[in-house]
């Protein structure tokens, strides 16, 4: 096992599972980081790419998978590598769109890295949300979900 950002590992798991609106997918990260970093990363960011569902309601259509998977690896990427600026905890794909959770000790540092980390790539249809999230309840509500 290596360490990822402020994860001690890079291990994920996946869950799938059905809502009233389709089907849900949800990877996400199996370790803890440390309290402190816990505390010092206390803002969560929602990075939101919505879109119009494929023939599987609620899932992205093929086309747009190598756009997607194009974005994720550049910023997991560089987010993991560089460790300060921001760590992503989950991915999220249902209801016409895939969500990436991150947290971040600095909000500005974040857009400007995250932007960083794009240059040269999409454009991408993302809507970015912050919210303050001492406790990691935005971690802990998928891991709850799938317990």
């Amino acid at each position: 096992m290596t360490a990822s950002g402020i994860f001690p590992s890079d291990n994920w798991a996946i869950a799938e599972g059905q809502t009233p609106k389709g089907p849900i997918i949800m990877r996400y990260r199996t370790g803890d980081p440390s309290p402190a970093d816990r505390e010092l990363f206390d803002k969560l960011i929602l990075a939101r790419w919505a879109y119009e569902p494929s023939e599987v309601p609620g899932l992205p259509p093929s086309e747009l998978l190598g756009s997607m998977e194009e974005f994720e690896e550049a910023v997991l990427d560089a987010s993991d590598e560089a460790r300060w600026w921001g760590s992503c905890v989950a991915v999220i794909t249902h209801n016409g769109a895939r969500e990436w959770r991150f947290y971040t000790p600095d909000v500005d540092a974040f857009q400007k890295e995250f932007s960083e980390a794009l240059r040269g790539l999409g454009p991408y249809p993302l809507d970015l949300q912050v919210f303050d999230d001492p406790d990691w309840n935005g971690f802990a509500e998928i891991r709850e979900s799938v317990s």
